[in-house]
């Protein structure tokens, strides 16, 4: 989301992440970030103290770069890039380009908010959502936290992390300029059909239909949009009316309210249950015997044992996706099965009901792009569930 920035108050830090912004602005619009305009858009939150951009100068793209940094006063801090994984399986034999600038930026950052405690705002020049944990820790110690990206790919996480979001290609250095004046409202109906417009994109390309990732989108598309401009408290409120116009249909899904098309089933990957099914199926549990799983013998004795150790992977880690649960267990030796077998006989435990599904949109690092996937947690209604938990609390054993 974009919003009107404040006005300057106090001291400024700046980190550029240099190769997230140019190659966003070059694979998109075929343009360079413009230095000047970063430098600007910083210091309309007060005096800029530092400013810093990360990336490997010595590369060819990249040489002419630092004297245009240096030119406005941003420094240029260099990072090695190396290459890895060549000959690895699955990459074709070809090396892997890495280089550490999302860690040697977070430590800096880290460093100097450590020695100058009276700097009140940074400003973060990226799209990147790794960011998430070192925006947490700066707003926990009362930082104000604002974020530089471009519009169509920066993290919806990251948005909704930080205090404020500026657009580069809206707010800083727009293709066409904006007017000076303050553009009239575009009329609800109107918006209303560009959001019906962007859900309709999401869901087409698949990509996270998640509200803050929607109203980022929808900002893009009308140059600024405020939902308390037309009348809306919060930006659910604006969904809701949406959804009373039949445009969108909304569901939360797991800890995440998500949109859809108005004519799209949902899978929220949980059982559709009503209280009352559910106090229901408590009771008649309790006057009944145990059912009798469809497991037998060593594998019901072995998927005792990956219950058991899901159940403690779930305190430090309440959802995980398949190849998570299956690569844990495979590295504790939790039962003496191939990876091949181990990998069939979870699958088989989902199949049971042994685990309830849910969906999480992640980034592919290989491919820059978002997709959900799906995680799983233990189905603590299930009898086998149920009995191998209560019996780890009781401090006894299964007997299959």
């Amino acid at each position: 989301m974009t919003t009107p920035v404040s006005q300057p108050e106090g001291d400024v830090a700046m980190f550029i992440d240099w190769e997230n912004i140019k190659y966003s602005l070059l694979n998109r619009e075929n343009r360079l970030p413009n230095v000047q305009g970063l430098k600007e858009a910083a210091g309309r939150f007060g005096r800029v103290v530092t400013a810093k951009a990360y990336a490997n100068w010595q590369e060819g793209q990249h040489l002419r770069d630092p004297n245009d940094l240096y030119s406005v006063g941003i420094e240029p801090i260099y990072v090695p890039t190396i290459f890895v994984g060549a000959g690895d399986p699955g990459l074709d034999g070809l090396p892997r380009r890495k280089n550490s600038v999302d860690i040697k930026l977070a430590v800096d950052v880290v460093e100097f908010a450590l020695l100058n405690p009276t700097v009140s705002t940074f400003v973060f020049v990226t799209g990147d959502g790794d960011f998430i944990h070192l925006i947490n820790t700066l707003r926990t110690r009362g930082k104000r936290v604002v974020i530089i990206g471009a519009s169509w790919n920066t993290s919806w996480q990251l948005t909704s992390t930080a205090d404020q979001f500026v657009a580069y290609d809206i707010d800083v250095d727009p293709i066409t300029p904006r007017p000076t004046e303050r553009p009239a409202l575009v009329p609800l109906d109107e918006t209303f059909r560009v959001l019906a417009d962007v859900v309709h994109s999401v869901r087409e390309k698949r990509r996270p239909n998640v509200f803050a990732q929607v109203k980022l989108l929808l900002s893009s598309r009308l140059g600024s949009f405020d939902e308390q401009a037309y009348g809306f408290s919060k930006f659910k409120d604006f969904m809701r009316e949406a959804e009373r116009r039949g445009l969108v249909k909304m569901q939360t899904v797991g800890l995440t309210d998500r949109v859809y098309l108005p004519d799209e089933e949902i899978d929220t990957g949980l059982p559709a249950e009503t209280p009352q099914e559910v106090e229901r199926e408590a009771e008649d549990a309790a006057h009944a015997e145990p059912e009798a799983t469809a497991l037998e013998g060593a594998a019901e004795e072995r998927v005792t044992a990956i219950l058991r150790f899901v159940d403690m992977l779930e305190q430090s880690s309440p959802f995980m996706s398949f190849n998570y649960i299956v690569n844990r267990c495979a590295e504790a030796r939790i039962v003496p099965l191939t990876l091949r077998e181990l990998s069939g006989l979870v699958d088989r435990a989902v199949q049971e009901g042994m685990f309830l599904t849910d969906s999480r949109t992640i980034l592919d690092r290989v491919t820059g792009e978002y997709r959900d996937i799906n995680i799983f947690r233990l189905n603590r209604r299930d009898p086998l569930v149920a009995r191998v938990l209560e019996s780890e609390i009781a401090g006894v054993a299964i007997t299959p």
